[in-house]
């Protein structure tokens, strides 16, 4: 249950490089302290999963399925993924909560987007238990199986799919100010409390996570991503 709207998007014919999006601002805006939860060196085990989120200890076998969904996405650090729904779910990480636009579930799925996307209706998700769920969670990440390097490209996977891969430099802001003009993307700037970049959503995402939400061997490679 993001605190921030969800983007209306349109997919453009044209080609445009992550390069004519990039927010050369952004390292700047990067925390400096590498303290917990920021940084790690190693991803997340089920031990550190449970640890972290009691919520998903409770449910047996949770944490497990957690890794192994993570593993099969190819997504680097399993943690962001526990990190991610955490926040989809308003930090409850109960799959069956439902918010007041009628979205719901571990990822937030909504009825004309995510949820019809995996062949389900809200109602049918937010009746499954964590377990059952988590089927439905890896298909509808699993369009972008391996290319979650980064925890900003899992975020963007649900909350601006167009950025996914892109890494946290994608600038959403740039892409709304090329793609449907000046006044669309100062709305967009101002409805999002001066959110611009991928990065500077998943640090906005990030403020409750209890997990690192960066590993200390990252790194991005955006020179082939192509954005349609």
């Amino acid at each position: 249950m993001s605190q921030l709207p969800r983007l209306n998007y349109k997919r453009t014919n044209s080609r445009t490089t992550v390069q004519d999006l990039y927010d050369t601002n952004y390292e700047a805006r990067l925390p400096k302290d590498k303290s917990r939860p920021y940084y790690s060196s190693h991803p997340a085990t089920a031990e550190n999963i449970k640890s972290a989120y009691p919520e998903i200890q409770k449910v047996n076998g949770w944490a497990e399925a957690i890794v192994q969904t993570a593993r099969r996405l190819r997504i680097a650090d399993p943690g962001w993924l526990a990190n991610l729904m955490y926040f989809e779910t308003g930090f409850t990480l109960n799959p069956n909560v439902m918010n007041k636009n009628g979205c719901g579930g571990l990822l937030n799925f909504c009825p004309n987007s995510s949820a019809k996307k995996v062949g389900k209706t809200v109602t049918e998700l937010t009746s499954m238990e964590a377990l059952e769920q988590m089927q439905y969670v890896e298909l509808y990440l699993s369009e972008y199986k391996g290319k979650y390097n980064t925890s900003a490209d899992l975020y963007m996977a649900v909350y601006f799919p167009i950025a996914q891969g892109g890494g946290p430099h994608f600038s959403i802001y740039n892409w709304y100010l090329k793609h449907m003009g000046e006044a669309v993307a100062s709305n967009f700037l101002n409805a999002n409390n001066g959110i611009k970049t991928a990065g500077d959503y998943q640090k906005f995402a990030d403020r409750h996570a209890r997990l690192p939400t960066v590993l200390g061997t990252e790194k991005e490679d955006t020179s082939s991503v192509v954005l349609y």
